[in-house]
């Protein structure tokens, strides 16, 4: 009975650090708050959820271990590159390398602001994630645009199209 309930204690005193971790990351962040994520379409359905729950996993972390939390964000971010790097196969032309190397580029960037974060005695876990997530963010803008442009490239070019 007794290491059962000493259990029940040890399970009510993390419950209540992490509880504390997320209400303290909210009072020290509030540019990353825990809002609700828009969900554009079902396919973005379960992504929306699996950064959900990793910002809310990765808040508690960061109370708790900061270095933790931004190793977990690095490999996040790093996975998002990645499926950016591989729906740019569909970019035209020189595109389609202009904009792998420019992931590339991303992704150095992201493991040099891990391992600067890293690097320090106490690090800092809400702004290191906050940059290397707006690294993912401008290159699915950057995606976005290249991809807008190539589809308008190749409309322009149908009209003129004997075929047509």
């Amino acid at each position: 009975m007794g290491i059962s309930m000493t259990s029940r204690l040890l399970g009510v005193v993390i419950a209540f650090a992490l509880t504390s971790g997320i209400v303290a990351h909210a009072a020290e962040a509030p540019q990353r708050p825990l809002a609700p994520i828009t969900l554009t379409s079902a396919n973005a359905l379960p992504v929306a959820l699996q950064t959900a729950a990793s910002h809310v996993a990765e808040t508690a972390t960061g109370a708790i271990d900061p270095g933790a939390a931004i190793r977990a964000a690095y490999q996040r971010d790093h996975v998002a590159l990645e499926h950016l790097r591989q729906q740019a196969s569909q970019l035209e032309g020189s595109a389609h390398p202009a904009f792998n190397q420019y992931i590339s580029d991303r992704e150095g960037a992201l493991a040099e602001l891990e391992r600067t974060a890293l690097a320090t005695s106490r690090p800092v876990a809400a702004s290191t994630i906050a940059a290397m997530d707006t690294l993912v963010t401008a290159a699915q803008a950057r995606l976005n645009l290249e991809s807008t442009k190539s589809q308008n490239s190749g409309q322009s070019d149908k009209p003129n199209d004997p075929k047509h």
